[in-house]
């Protein structure tokens, strides 16, 4: 396989695409999990031999091949990195962008251009998703009213589901663009197969009645296309069509006179545009039915009503001339389709039909056939898709989408909006406390954001509104938050704002230098997050420093809401400054009066046509009471009753059933914990406890994390397991999903705290797990960091502190993801590594000291030995001298009267003794450093047993004498002139002037 690419998921890639596989259905033929076959094609996993193996043949690797196929399998690459180059505003829409990645997305080859943007085919690394990214135009993106509406009219796109809308997996918007993450259809759009000419009438049918079901969905929910045409509608292979662009044509500039405004030609085709779009009229569902008229035509003409060719001609006959006749194009159709045509395409908005489904009926009726049978809700009138729709929202907050199914709180609203409209230094903050669950970011989100776009205060209308967590790193959010609205890149931004406590205002104030009329409005949800995430003192201080000073400056054109838990409102008042702004600018937010919660219960329903009898709602007012943080248990009650509803009716026996206010919540979430086997049941219990902070004197809050984390804790085969329970509890709303804002990739997290207070189960499995928690959080984020810094070995666990976190996790009932478990393991093999070369080290120090001692012991013996052969030596020289010295004292006994005759020999012998007295000095010197003290003293006084002994000699034996351990024995008054040692060494005889002989033991020191 010499032609393999080095990385096997790639490899394998290509095998699927080119059998025509699917990612599910090669899952499928080795049973496995789609998102492991993502995974593997992503690189971002490696499958076991076993798993390789049956790849190989699923995707017919040559039997000859198929062994190296499965050793590129289990080979370890480094991880292929993105590259970091984003696209620069020029390059959209003219450079090729393949190859170039766009936070976590790696772009491929460009699959369509328009006047809004260019969409390129692309893959989401972290998930292994094939997607398309549609990338808006800078020119586009970067207009006031593009920036202002972007987000909350996305964000209600996105919340569309049907199934013949192509799903918005994602977006955002940051400086120079916005980008748009829709789901990847193959082979082509609706505009290359009119090529081709006329569309049977089965196929006509067939896309008529999904695009307008997907329409009718669509307006039932107040949102308009406005770019209905042939490349907007995406067919799959069964030629299936998929309504794509929701939403972005809302954002087209109106041609002004602006140097940097693009004609309106350039922006859309206006082969499709309506009457009233080229007048700048206000949009309506008249325009999208005009848009649908002209689709109709050109799928059953093969060409479009009008020929152009130049947008002035288009804009005279869109305008004046009337749609051409169907019939002379082709005569065989069924009569009266010119009428409906006609009736669609009327130049005046309110000539035309009133609705979408109007059209479809009267088609159904001409072509004398019902409507095709689609997957639900597509088969459904309109008022069926619309009640087929929960109008309420679970565990999940409201947002800004949520608006028209938001009732019970306007007199709150009102509150808030006349607080910020005070005029005095500190009303440009407000903060809104609050209970967990008294419904404090929903009435922000769903109440007072969307009044305040509408202009409920002078000029609100303009403001630019963002919205942000403080997380674990405030900065880091509120730079993300900023750059949604800015119109230029900021280098630095996060340094900028942190450099001094003016950063925050010299960043709002540059962002409207462009929009003199408008403000910035800061939303900062989940306020308490900055004390219960924020670890670091400083950056806490540094951050309400600056969100102060950005208030209080007198050119400020920044106004800062937050929402606070009231059961954290003693933490930001420790802070005296910040303390006294909370203190003066709060809105509190109580519980729903009766009448408050009777609207909160009817009026969704009732405006899907449906009814509730009132001793139901009589029976929910009354379980809600008193309780305290009661609205997300009121919604999600109301969630299930809506889900057991019988027919358009809601019913106490089916609110009974479903457990109440008090007994919905944990009825559904144990419902669902019955419904896995036991190895799905342990499952559970390690994914919640991934989403809680332990609380610390306070309640535990629900965590956010990346799904992959959660993913990661599949083991071999589990994977399909993890994703049905977030799956399962996601459907029912104990779950909610987003995007993390730097890298978009996946996120999880509790839909709310009532389910940490509310579901007794999960409160279990908090209390005994509590330690075990702490610990893998410590173990978590200490891989994080590790992870963070290239996996630097200095951040690896060492010694005591690394054999604490094994034996925990060889004994703790919690799982460890996939990057725990390789930090873990880099941690053991880096400390087995250094136990090693400490080993290694240490038998090294051990063999030099062996070598060493052996050194030593060889020199001991020799010296030993030399000792031996000295003592040997002395003994016979003391031998000799004993015989010596006898002759001697006889010779100085019976001759001395002859010595003034020999005086010549005298001399002689003179200088004979002095070099025997050094020898014996010497020799003696030598005893006593081998540590042989008696043979020293024995060879120091025979040094001195000589006539005038050199100095020398007298000074060894005085050193000798007094070394430490010898005796001294003082018997004699007058000096020696005599001295002999027996034969067998035991015995000294010695004699002096004073003729007193004495014998001495030399074994004990003793005179005998």
């Amino acid at each position: 396989m010499e032609n393999l690419p080095i990385q096997f998921g790639q490899v394998l890639r290509e095998r699927r695409l080119l059998l025509g596989l699917t990612q599910a259905q090669l899952a499928r033929q080795v049973s496995c999990a789609t998102v492991t076959i993502r995974r593997i094609e992503s690189c971002t996993l490696r499958p076991s031999v076993q798993l390789a193996g049956l790849l190989a043949e699923a995707v017919q690797i040559p039997p000859e091949q198929q062994t190296e196929f499965v050793h590129l399998a289990r080979q370890t690459h480094e991880p292929v990195s993105l590259p970091a180059i984003a696209p620069l505003p020029e390059e959209i829409g003219a450079a090729d962008l393949s190859g170039r990645a766009i936070k976590g997305f790696l772009l491929a080859e460009r699959i369509g251009s328009g006047g809004m943007g260019v969409v390129y085919r692309a893959t989401q690394q972290s998930v292994g998703r094939d997607v398309a990214v549609k990338i808006i135009h800078p020119y586009i993106a970067n207009q006031a009213r593009f920036i202002r509406q972007f987000e909350a009219e996305t964000r209600l796109v996105a919340s569309l589901e049907h199934p013949h809308i192509v799903p918005l997996y994602d977006f955002w918007r940051e400086p120079n663009g916005a980008y748009l993450i829709m789901r990847l259809l193959r082979p082509g759009d609706l505009a290359q197969l009119l090529t081709q000419g006329p569309l049977s009438l089965d196929l006509v049918q067939q896309l008529v009645t999904q695009i307008g079901q997907a329409l009718v969905t669509a307006h039932g929910h107040n949102i308009l296309h406005q770019d209905i045409k042939p490349a907007n509608i995406l067919l799959d292979e069964q030629h299936n069509g998929y309504l794509a662009d929701f939403g972005i044509a809302s954002h087209r500039p109106v041609p002004n006179n602006g140097a940097h405004t693009p004609n309106l030609a350039n922006i859309t085709t206006p082969r499709y545009l309506a009457p009233e779009q080229f007048l700048a009229h206000d949009a309506s569902t008249a325009t999208d039915i005009y848009c649908f008229g002209l689709l109709l035509f050109e799928m059953l003409a093969g060409q479009p009503p009008f020929a152009g060719p130049t947008p002035v001609a288009y804009r005279e006959q869109h305008l004046m001339a009337p749609l051409p006749a169907l019939s002379p194009l082709r005569p065989n159709l069924p009569t009266g389709l010119d009428d409906i045509l006609q009736r669609a395409t009327a130049k005046e908005p309110a000539s035309r039909y009133q609705s979408v489904d109007e059209i479809l009926q009267a088609l159904a009726t001409i072509w004398q056939a019902p409507l095709p049978q689609l997957t639900a809700p597509a088969q459904l009138t309109a008022a069926q898709v619309a009640a087929l729709s929960n109008p309420y929202h679970g565990l999940y907050a409201f947002r800004e989408a949520d608006a028209k199914s938001f009732f019970g709180r306007q007199l709150l609203v009102d509150e808030m909006l006349d607080r910020l409209a005070e005029d005095n230094d500190l009303a440009r903050f407000l903060a809104v406390l609050g209970p967990s669950g008294s419904g404090k970011s929903s009435v922000v989100q769903a109440g007072l954001i969307p009044a305040l776009r509408r202009g409920a205060l002078p000029g609100s209308a303009e403001w630019f509104i963002v919205t942000l967590t403080p997380s674990t790193d405030p900065w880091a959010e509120l730079a993300e938050a900023l750059g949604r609205v800015a119109s230029a890149p900021v280098p630095a931004l996060v340094e900028v704002l942190k450099r001094d406590r003016t950063g925050l205002l010299q960043v709002s104030q540059s962002l409207l230098a462009a929009e003199p009329n408008a403000e910035l409005l800061l939303v900062i949800d989940q306020f308490e997050e900055l004390f219960t995430l924020v670890t670091d003192e400083e950056t806490r201080r540094q951050f309400l420093e600056s969100l102060l000073v950005a208030l209080l400056d007198a050119e400020a054109r920044l106004r800062v809401v937050v929402t606070l838990r009231a059961d954290f409102t003693d933490r930001p008042l420790q802070y005296v400054d910040f303390g006294e702004i909370l203190r003066q600018r709060m809105v509190l937010v109580l519980p729903l009066t009766p009448d408050e919660l009777t609207q909160a219960i009817t009026a969704p329903l009732h405006q899907l046509g449906m009814t509730i009898a009132p001793e139901l709602v009589a029976a929910i007012v009354h379980d809600v009471g008193d309780q305290p943080a009661s609205l997300p248990l009121l919604q999600y009650a109301l969630t299930e009753l809506f889900e057991r509803r019988s027919g358009p009716h809601l019913t106490l026996a089916a609110y009974q059933a479903s457990g109440g206010v008090t007994g919905a919540l944990s009825l559904r979430a144990d419902e669902i914990f019955a419904g896995f086997d036991p190895a799905g049941q342990a499952a559970i219990r390690q994914t919640f406890l991934r989403l809680v902070t332990l609380g610390e004197g306070v309640e535990d809050t629900r965590r956010r994390v990346l799904r992959a984390e959660i993913e990661d804790l599949a083991g071999p085969g589990d994977a399909p397991r993890f994703e049905q329970i977030l799956s399962q509890y996601g459907r029912h709303r104990l779950l909610t999903f987003d995007h993390d804002p730097a890298s978009r990739s996946p996120t999880v997290e509790v839909a709310h705290e009532a389910l940490l207070r509310e579901w007794p189960r999960l409160r279990e499995w908090l209390r005994e797990s509590r330690a075990d928690i702490r610990r893998q959080r410590q173990l978590a984020e200490a891989a994080r960091q590790w992870s963070a810094n290239q996996q630097d070995e200095s951040f690896l666990l060492s010694g005591n502190r690394l054999a604490l976190f094994l034996a925990w996790a060889s004994e703790s009932s919690l799982s460890l993801n996939a990057t725990e478990v390789a930090y873990l393991g880099a941690s053991q093999i880096a400390e087995e590594n250094r136990q090693a070369t400490e080993a290694a080290r240490l038998q090294r120090e051990l063999e030099t000291a062996r070598q060493l001692a052996t050194a030593e012991s060889e020199r001991a013996e020799a010296q030993q030995r030399a000792a031996h052969s000295l003592r040997q030596r002395a003994q016979i020289l003391t031998a000799a001298l004993a015989l010596a010295a006898i002759l001697t004292a006889l010779a100085v006994i019976f001759a001395r009267q002859a010595r003034l005759n020999e005086a010549l020999a005298a001399q002689r012998e003179a200088e004979a003794r002095v070099a025997y007295s050094l020898s014996l000095a010497a020799n003696a010197r030598q005893a006593i450093a081998a540590n042989d003290q008696p043979l020293a003293l024995l060879l120091a006084l025979a040094a001195n047993d000589v006539a005038d002994p050199p100095d020398v000699a007298w000074q060894t034996l005085v050193d000798i004498a007094y070394a430490p351990g010898v005796q001294r024995q003082f018997a004699y008054t007058s000096p020696l002139n005599a001295l002999a040692v027996s034969p067998d060494g035991q015995s000294l005889l010695t004699g002096s002037d004073d003729g007193l002989v004495t014998i001495w033991d030399l074994t004990s020191g003793q005179i005998k």
